[in-house]
């Protein structure tokens, strides 16, 4: 019995350590494993992000079903305490006019939504980043 125990300790602390671990490796990691190992991870906290959009985007790529063009931006982020992320998010169907301001809910980086604000809308510590 003490060494069962002894062995789900180690189990626990060896998920524990691959977590955090993971959580460190998909920081501003914009590929899609680091999207699914974040989504997955139950220490990713979701945050709130914002950008603003410029007019290049990284790749477009085609829809499956639809066959509609979606395309990829990979841009620098700010957190309302203004921190800087990287994040790629995706618009799907029509490309993002240039200087519009996005609000994204994230999980690490994995982007939940995203939405146009309007400046007013934009943290203060935020502002000097973005303007």
């Amino acid at each position: 019995m003490k060494h069962f125990c002894k062995s789900i300790l180690v189990i626990v602390v060896i998920i524990a350590i691959s977590m955090i671990g993971l959580r460190i490796y998909t920081y501003n990691n914009t590929s899609t494993a680091a999207r699914m190992i974040d989504y997955f991870n139950p220490l990713v906290k979701t945050a709130t992000l914002y950008t603003k959009t410029t007019e290049k985007y990284d790749y477009k790529y085609p829809d499956a079903v639809s066959k509609i063009e979606n395309f990829a931006y990979v841009e620098t982020c700010y957190t309302n305490e203004g921190e800087k992320r990287k994040v790629e998010y995706i618009s799907f169907g029509k490309k993002i006019q240039s200087g519009k301001f996005l609000k994204l809910t994230t999980k690490g980086q994995y982007v939940m939504a995203w939405e146009e604000i309007d400046k007013k809308e934009l943290p203060e510590k935020v502002k000097p980043s973005l303007l």
